[in-house]
């Protein structure tokens, strides 16, 4: 990503400027180290530390406000849609089909099969995502506790309703990220690096919740 200054932030310059600030101040007043008696080559010493301090700062903020931004998609996708969807396998009452053919057909939970796709880079998230739109078709089930429709992307068979889901919300970390997925060769590499903090977070949480994703019709697929 562009340099940002937002990754330099005020204790880190304390940490690597200021004290060669202050050898620099101290050579101008005339107040010399016994160990570095020249003064330009002190000088040039505390420039080059400053500068390799500075910017091993600026690439550890970087790495950890990437990791950050995907374990809070990560989050956000799990407790909006894995967590409830882990519920509704483990409901006991039926879901009713709210739009098509086979509108206010009831549907079993037992006959409900869940595939969730977890990408590892942004080409994998585009081809599962284009093979879903081609394989599957909009379903809504009403949620009997809550009367809320619920939005899924599946497909009916004649044992069941297969609904296959991926989290759409790693879209968009390429309004945060521009230039890591704006050059092809960079995204396939970057972000691959990205998806790997989502995925770790993802699996945090199953384990955090197993209790809530107990059932055997529920799938994750790493791809």
């Amino acid at each position: 990503m562009g340099i940002s200054f937002k990754f330099f932030p005020l204790k880190d310059l304390i940490f690597s400027v200021v004290p060669t600030v202050g050898t620099y101040l101290g050579y101008l007043q005339g107040v010399t180290p016994d160990f570095l008696p020249n003064k330009w080559i002190a000088l040039g010493i505390g420039l080059l530390a400053s500068t390799v301090l500075a910017l091993i700062f600026y690439r550890d903020n970087v790495k950890s406000y990437k990791k950050s931004l995907a374990e809070i998609l990560a989050t956000g996708y799990f407790l909006n849609f894995t967590e409830r969807i882990g519920r509704l396998l483990q409901s006991k009452h039926s879901y009713k089909i709210l739009i098509g053919e086979l509108e206010g057909q009831p549907v079993s939970p037992e006959n409900i099969h869940v595939e969730i796709a977890i990408p590892s880079s942004a080409e994998a998230l585009k081809s599962y995502a284009n093979m879903i739109d081609k394989k599957t078709e909009k379903v809504f089930l009403e949620d009997p506790s809550t009367g809320e429709p619920i939005w899924l992307k599946g497909r009916l068979e004649d044992d069941g309703l297969y609904i296959y889901d991926f989290p759409r919300t790693l879209f968009a970390l390429q309004n945060y990220l521009k230039s890591d997925f704006s050059n092809p060769k960079k995204e396939a590499k970057r972000s691959k690096k990205i998806f790997a903090y989502f995925s770790d977070k993802i699996n945090d949480l199953r384990n955090e919740r197993i209790s809530d994703l107990l059932s055997d019709r529920l799938e994750f697929k790493f791809i």
